[in-house]
């Protein structure tokens, strides 16, 4: 019985235009969420997000059927 195993972790970072620090702490969890949101939705697993004023990290483990091209 032939089994296949992928755990395909990827880190993307995001950045604001021109740097600018617009995710206040009053946005960042809601921006947080919605990109886990999205994550979810494509079937891929947020493991960790966050950043600061003018970044987010992203690290999310990928499906196997998802092209790191489509994500």
């Amino acid at each position: 019985m032939v089994h296949t195993f992928t755990s395909l972790l990827t880190h993307v970072v995001f950045s604001t235009s021109g740097r600018a620090p617009l995710l206040t702490d009053a946005v960042q969890p809601d921006v947080h969420a919605y990109l886990g949101g999205i994550l979810r939705e494509i079937r891929a697993f947020p493991v960790a997000i966050g950043g600061t004023r003018d970044h987010v990290h992203l690290l999310t483990r990928l499906p196997a059927e998802l092209a790191v091209s489509d994500c």
